[in-house]
């Protein structure tokens, strides 16, 4: 089974929140992470990251 990815949300606090978890293919990462920038959790700080689930090492980070 392929590694799931987690998309996380930063708050206006700093802290980190579990938005969704997608498969590990660039398109989907790419398309969670503008949908999770467009949240209301991320209007303040307007930072999502996706995380793999298994290493939890970062590998991607959008900043709007």
């Amino acid at each position: 089974m392929a590694n799931q990815v987690r998309i996380e949300i930063m708050d206006q606090h700093g802290k980190w929140h579990r938005h969704r978890t997608v498969s590990n293919n660039p398109m989907s990462i790419k398309q969670a992470l503008q949908t999770a920038l467009k949240q209301q959790l991320a209007s303040k700080s307007k930072k999502v990251r996706a995380v793999d689930d298994k290493t939890n090492a970062m590998i991607d980070m959008l900043q709007g």
